[in-house]
């Protein structure tokens, strides 16, 4: 498929659209469907520098004679749950608690050799009562706010998962929820989110509702215009609950990003103690397969049978009608116009542009709909016979051939076609636009009598942008803005097939900011944050423009550079090296300095070659660099292939 073309790439219901050019009424079958984006989930997870602090992982970790001591003490430990919040936690058909919190939850348990007990609670709120009052050890999966700071101390993120706007398909992108006026948000009561909206969105009216699901369900009823929830539960629910009416409108601005902890009671700062090893030893992967087990992320596609059997009902009494008052044209002058004044009314209250064209170069209407104004600019005389334009004009130059080649290679199949496409209206505005039509084929048609093409184009370039919007969310890391790793471990492996067979030189680098949690222990988590953007971008301006920048994880980076060996990637990194040695960062008044390690590998060093075994040789040498002190670049002898 040509460039800017994007036929079928995510499936649909489409529009059928039938005109008769001389019939007196039209059938007309419409189905309208509704995407559910991709959701991008990110969970975030520090890495301490080799040699620093050692996190043990795997069947278990290893505890202080005090801490063993301390448990053994405390007892089998009582959780409080939310039984309904899906897919996060919730209670089963056998009265079980499951779900994503729920396998986090047993997975660091498992590895302490931790005892524990839900508490026998109607819902949230009672589970919060409980904490307050003491009962309750631990509230799990929650939010950190200055409210609950008066009786909790919380533990290291389990996982980091962002909110998202829903709103019904009608309502506009939101890029500044400030900006909204008139509006009415559903949340559910006792949350953290209610906290924070009620202090950063006033101008926003709160519609409290007892559940989770119900939140969405007001929403999709016109009961509330938006929601704010979290990007997991949002595409969760929409897919199971069938609230195809729904879409994600935005993203909350960073601080909504939901960092979802376990709340310790404040007089258990051993247990908080102990439960963060078990959080530290979480992999990402591990997050990832848990995530992935009760949230399949996949695009609907809707269809609605019933509608499609009553749609099918009128079709058919539309043509049975249609048969009748063909037998009465030749003598009933009234049924004529009777016929043209309903074929009006149905074309005009179409969506989009109805048409009827030729299959020439010019696309040259016959027909072609009032709607052509709002959608293009133009009137629809302007494209009659192409007496101002041709459609094809419309179309972006670089979207015009790929048109034309998918219409020519259906026009022997009888099957409708669809495809996406770029114009450019009269404002000189770009706008993508959703086709759909088929060949008709005229009653006694010559040989030398044209084919024409019968359908709709209705106006997408909503969808089209937020699209392009939640794909740049989830392919980029959300403190540094560089490419996350699963998008960098993606682009690597496809470089690493390329050099199979065409030879391709690149090189591979992993890097770790020096005793970083030096940082983060003494001046705290904003600082470690500020210093790992500050380095991203120095990191980012000093590579060139087609080389692969992104985070690792933690305050480890890696560096994709193409064309580059080993030697020469060194002595890049080396450079940028001394830069960031002499840089002094300054942070609420303290200057601070880093340094940085780093190991590489080259794709001529290694057969076959892999994303994995790269990795595997640039982290090797990387715990090389920091065994030899640190601030220094590792790699293969100079020379060696």
């Amino acid at each position: 498929m040509k460039a800017g073309l994007d036929p079928g790439r995510k499936r649909r219901r489409g529009v059928r659209q039938h005109l008769h050019h001389h019939a007196p009424l039209i059938a007309v079958v419409f189905m309208v469907g509704t995407l559910v984006g991709a959701i991008t989930l990110a969970s975030g997870q520090t890495r301490s520098s080799a040699g620093d602090d050692a996190t043990a992982q795997g069947s278990g970790i290893t505890l202080t004679a005090e801490e063993q001591r301390y448990l053994d003490r405390l007892g089998p430990l009582t959780i409080g749950a939310d039984p309904d919040w899906r897919p996060f936690q919730y209670r089963d058909r056998q009265g079980q608690f499951s779900g994503i919190a729920t396998d986090l939850l047993e997975l660091v348990a498992t590895r302490l050799g931790l005892a524990f007990n839900y508490a026998p609670v109607r819902d949230w709120d009672e589970a919060v009562e409980q904490s307050r009052a003491g009962r309750i050890h631990i509230l799990h999966f929650l939010n950190q706010t200055p409210a609950r700071d008066e009786w909790l101390l919380f533990t290291e993120p389990l996982l980091v998962d962002p909110n998202v706007f829903i709103t019904r398909e009608e309502h506009a992108f939101i890029t500044d929820a400030t900006q909204l006026t008139d509006e009415t948000i559903a949340l559910p009561g006792g949350t953290s989110i209610e906290e924070r909206v009620r202090r950063d969105f006033p101008n926003l009216t709160i519609f409290k509702v007892p559940t989770e699901n119900q939140v969405f369900q007001a929403v999709s009823n016109r009961e509330a215009d938006l929601t704010l929830r979290s990007l997991t539960i949002a595409a969760d629910t929409i897919r199971k609950e069938g609230l195809f009416n729904l879409k994600i409108a935005g993203q909350a601005p960073e601080p909504y990003v939901n960092r979802l902890r376990m709340g310790v009671l404040k007089s258990e700062s051993m247990l908080r103690d102990i439960l963060n090893k078990g959080i530290a030893s979480l992999t990402p992967r591990e997050r990832e397969e848990i995530v992935n087990r009760h949230v399949s992320i996949t695009i609907v596609n809707p269809v609605d049978y019933g509608f499609i059997l009553r749609i099918a009902g009128v079709l058919g009494a539309l043509i049975a009608v249609s048969f009748y008052w063909n037998l009465r044209l030749k003598t009933t002058n009234a049924a004529l116009r009777e016929s043209e004044r309903s074929k009006a009314v149905l074309i005009a209250n179409l969506p989009g542009v109805a048409y009827r064209c030729r299959h020439d170069r010019d696309w040259t209407m016959e027909f072609i709909s009032d709607g052509c104004l709002e959608l293009t600019g133009y009137r629809s005389e302007d494209f009659l016979h192409n007496r101002r334009l041709s459609f094809n004009e419309l179309i972006l130059p670089e979207d015009r051939d790929a048109v034309w080649q998918i219409w020519d290679e259906a026009q022997d199949s009888g099957q409708p076609v669809k495809l996406e496409y770029r114009i450019l209206a009269a404002d000189r505005q770009e706008k993508w636009v959703f086709e759909q039509g088929m060949f008709v084929e005229p009653a006694n048609r010559h040989p030398r009598t044209p084919r024409f093409i019968e359908g709709l184009i209705i106006d997408i370039t909503d969808r089209k942008r937020a699209e392009a919007d939640l794909y740049r969310v989830s392919i980029h890391d959300e403190l540094t803005g560089l490419h996350n790793r699963r998008h960098l471990m993606e682009r690597l492996a496809r470089l690493a097939a390329e050099q199979a067979r065409n030879g391709r030189i690149f090189s591979v680098a992993l890097i770790d900011l020096d005793f970083f949690k030096r940082i983060n222990d003494t001046y705290g988590h904003p600082a470690g944050d500020f210093i790992l953007a500050e380095f991203a971008a120095m990191l980012e301006a000093n590579v060139r423009p087609y080389d692969l920048v992104g985070r690792h994880g933690g305050e480890e980076f890696i560096l994709v550079t193409l064309d580059t060996d080993g030697d020469q990637t060194a002595a890049l990194l080396d450079r940028l090296r001394i830069i960031v040695r002499d840089r002094i960062f300054v942070f609420e008044g303290q200057s601070l300095r880093i340094t940085f390690s780093a190991g590489v590998a080259s794709s001529q060093e290694t057969v076959p070659v892999s994303a994995e075994s790269l990795i595997a040789e640039a982290d090797r040498r990387l715990y090389t660099a920091k065994a030899q002190g640190r601030d220094q670049i590792s790699h293969a002898a100079p020379g060696a292939v």
